[in-house]
């Protein structure tokens, strides 16, 4: 094992959730031979399993005191759900006693910490309920719901993690310097490949998400697809995208860089998309060419420019559209202090105007509230070029439209009803799916859409560590 690699891997559970959740992980990275030597060591809070007697509390430097003695060795932490938000802040903690941070933050379907947890709500349910919205949008043991026994042994420490979740309060501080590698599952219903691009806003030193398939609990679902991206990552550790000052570089022969000190991404970024997986580079417009130049042959791509940064899409041969704007631009597409939107689209963001929206989404902005008008205005412009960079050669952006631009998506466009010619390029636009992607840059927020031409995507994104907010 490289000196500089992770030796130890802690893990922290999701809310209710035992040492004992990460056994299948555990055994997956053992048989792995890519990470010899890594020891993993799930981290056991009170009251549950070989704690069970104890009460079901803890506290963040409780945790950080198990960790510390490791420190002196590079070590990874990983957190499922509230786990995420556990193992971030033991980093801040461990950082606040002047010691070691880790090599790699892996987080899995979790709110960033500054967005608050939805189903946190539920624990001042009725116990039926509770249970019921746990099993229902969490992948809770169905158990739960007709055991009395089972449902005796959780409730206690379901609803003191659930508590805990409920009266987290983020504090704002400097961003971390390790770099955040997200994990999301494609049928999380909860936590969404969106809700964790907010995880980059976090971090000074780079980030990365993949998709797994499965749901909300993965980690304990699927552990053999989990432990093979851990693998891969942490065999690269010096490898995830950053640029400049940022760089961390393994002497091998993948480390090849733009003459400027870009890293690029390394090993797994020379496979190919697979048919349901999208990948992205969010990165300096000066560094994107070398991306290109690796899927070359290899997958359809697409790029967008904007304030500096490029945004790279590649998928498999079905195609694919991007486009990237910056969030500043919402003031010039609602027209600015005045509020018009005919003088925001006519005078800002590359003049936009009624070329590029349908009536109906010019309406729809036009009746929003006035403070959503420019946000509105970004999803429509961002998601109606993605969808002509697609495969709107030569057709009317007008005709072609979405129905609610307030829906978080996918979105899929609907061609003028008003039309009964049928424009067979209209028609072609119908079949693509537009997700948007809530970007978080030093160069502010932006906006990305991305148009495939598949119901679902599992999404792979990498951004440098220059491009971090913080």
């Amino acid at each position: 094992m490289d000196p500089g690699t992770a030796r130890t891997l802690f893990c922290l559970p999701y809310a209710g959730g035992g040492a004992g959740a990460y056994t299948g992980l555990l055994r997956a990275l053992s048989a792995l031979p890519a990470v010899p030597g890594l020891t993993v060591v799930p981290v056991q809070l009170p009251g549950r399993e070989s704690r069970i007697a104890e009460p079901p509390a803890f506290t963040i430097a409780e945790i950080a005191d198990e960790v510390a003695p490791a420190t002196d060795e590079p070590y990874a932490l990983y957190g499922h759900s509230m786990g995420a938000r556990l193992a971030f802040e033991v980093v801040r903690e461990l950082r606040r006693r002047g010691l070691r941070g880790p090599s790699r933050l892996y987080v899995g379907g979790a709110h960033p910490p500054d967005r608050r947890v939805p189903l946190a709500a539920a624990v001042d349910l009725p116990d039926d309920a509770f249970v019921d919205q746990l099993v229902r949008r969490s992948g809770a043991l169905p158990e739960l719901r007709d055991l009395p026994e089972l449902r005796e042994l959780m409730m206690p420490v379901l609803r003191s993690d659930f508590t805990w979740i409920k009266n987290y309060s983020f504090v704002p501080g400097p961003a971390i310097d390790c770099p955040i590698v997200a994990f999301t599952g494609l049928d999380d219903g909860e936590v969404g490949a969106a809700d964790m691009l907010g995880w980059a806003r976090h971090t000074i030193a780079g980030f990365r998400l993949r998709t797994l398939r499965g749901g909300h609990l993965f980690v304990k679902d699927r552990p053999a697809e989990l432990a093979e991206l851990i693998a891969t990552d942490l065999t690269n550790e010096h490898a995830l995208p950053a640029s400049n000052g940022h760089a961390r570089r393994k002497a091998d022969e993948h480390d090849r860089a733009e003459p400027d000190g870009h890293a690029l991404p390394q090993q797994d970024g020379h496979l190919p998309p697979e048919p349901d997986e999208l990948h992205l580079w969010l990165g300096p417009a000066d560094g994107h060419a070398e991306v290109l130049r690796r899927y070359a042959g290899r997958a359809a791509t697409g790029t967008s420019h904007a304030g500096g940064l490029t945004l790279v899409g590649a998928a498999d041969g079905g195609g694919i559209g991007v486009s990237l704007l910056r969030a500043l631009d919402a003031f010039e597409l609602d027209g600015g202090p005045d509020g018009g939107l005919d003088g925001g689209l006519d005078g800002g963001l590359d003049k936009v105007s009624r070329d590029e929206l349908s009536d109906d989404e010019r309406e729809q902005i036009e009746d929003a509230a006035e403070e959503d008008r420019g946000w509105l205005a970004l999803r429509a412009v961002t998601a109606k070029r993605a969808l002509m960079a697609a495969d709107g050669h030569g057709a009317d952006p007008t005709r072609v439209g979405f129905p609610d631009l307030a829906d978080p998506g996918p979105w899929r466009a609907q061609c003028d009803p008003g039309d009964p010619g049928g424009d067979p390029r209209l028609d072609r636009l119908a079949r693509w799916q537009v997700v948007h992607l809530p970007l978080h840059t030093s160069r502010g927020e932006a906006l990305g859409a991305v148009a495939v031409p598949h119901d679902r995507v599992r999404l792979r994104f990498d951004m440098p560590a220059a491009e971090q907010a913080g």
